[in-house]
């Protein structure tokens, strides 16, 4: 029977990607520290379908040490790291809290790995591209949302964001901390002869988020709707034109499928790819209100003109890249993503 590991598996990716590999007919093991809400309701529903889950804290290597008998997996998939790009900012989540957890679990979760002897797969984020260069960009405003005009701008087209994107700083605490975790990435895997790759995932979404806004924004938003709890859009006049792109992380498991079966025979020259819905799956807030009014019910939304730091108006990721080497194709829509929340979150 085919095996693979994957960190972060209580929480929303980890505990997604643990089913989907579960229904193809893997025996899944994971990690997981229980540190994110409703990750330890998930433990349970795991164990319950014959997952093997280990409660251990990545950023510690004396226990991950003990996972030594580990062996013949199939495939690695790092995805434990704190999530929100406001990390580093407050006092739940401190500057040296979220450099220290993320860059150390990964650097742990790499060692893991070489005992185990297998192919690597992180979970990076859209977060690593450069907040003053996404600032520079020319915008429209059509149907509720924040549209491209054509730019001059490397790494940018109508299909989005592309990988050649600039990751100058600022990013955000955390996403620098997702860029040095990339650069860990490449240098241990080339090093040790370990075959990786970078997902650079954009807005994943679906239910089981637990209605908070840095799990989360679309959870959050229907989650808070079907209650009838104050909403608010933030930032750039307070209209909500601010557009995202999302995914459902069954799509992303997928891809992560395809790329296993190359990966490990060497046959792709590039390590990292964006990893999103596109421009076919991009929203604004205003639009995802319009879908809560027409499939919820009726409310009035807050305004605050005021923009937060990490704000962005727009970032919407080009996933042409992974499409064609991968022959990968996205078969859940946004509006089924909506949907899924709408009736499946209690």
């Amino acid at each position: 029977m085919k095996k693979i590991f994957i960190t972060g598996i209580c929480g929303f990716l980890g505990s997604n990607l643990a089913y989907y590999y579960q229904s193809l007919g893997y025996k899944v093991y994971g990690i997981d520290n229980l540190s994110r809400k409703g990750s330890k309701k998930n433990v349970n529903l795991l164990r319950n379908i014959g997952v093997k889950v280990f409660i251990k804290d990545l950023t510690k290597f004396d226990e991950i040490k003990k996972l030594k008998n580990t062996k013949n997996f199939k495939l690695f998939i790092h995805c434990a790291a704190l999530t929100s790009v406001l990390d580093g900012t407050h006092k739940n989540s401190s500057t040296n809290f979220i450099f220290k957890n993320n860059f150390l679990s990964t650097l742990n979760s790499l060692e893991l790995c070489k005992i185990i002897s297998c192919p690597y797969i992180y979970i990076s984020s859209s977060r690593v591209y450069s907040i003053v260069q996404l600032d520079k960009l020319k915008f429209k405003i059509i149907n509720n949302a924040f549209k491209l005009k054509k730019n001059s701008f490397s790494g940018v087209s109508t299909k989005g964001v592309d990988e050649n994107f600039s990751t100058e700083q600022p990013l955000s605490f955390y996403g620098s901390s997702k860029l040095m975790c990339e650069s860990l990435v490449k240098e241990f895997c080339i090093y040790n002869n370990i075959p990786f790759v970078i997902n650079r995932c954009g807005l994943l979404a679906g239910s089981g988020q637990h209605y908070k806004n840095d799990q989360g924004i679309i959870s959050f938003w229907i989650n808070s709707w079907k209650l009838n709890k104050k909403l608010k859009y933030i930032g750039y006049g307070g209209h909500g034109y601010q557009t995202r792109d999302c995914l459902h992380p069954f799509d992303c498991a997928n891809l992560i499928t395809k790329q296993s079966d190359l990966i490990k025979e060497k046959k792709i020259k590039d390590c990292i790819f964006n990893v999103s819905g596109g421009i076919s799956s991009s929203f604004s807030l205003k639009e995802l209100s319009t879908w809560c009014k027409n499939n919820i019910l009726i409310k009035k939304i807050g305004y605050d003109r005021k923009t937060r730091p990490f704000d962005l108006k727009w970032l919407v990721l080009d996933n042409s890249k992974a499409k064609k080497i991968f022959k990968w194709k996205i078969n859940i829509s946004k509006r089924k993503i909506f949907e899924d929340i709408k009736i499946n979150d209690n």
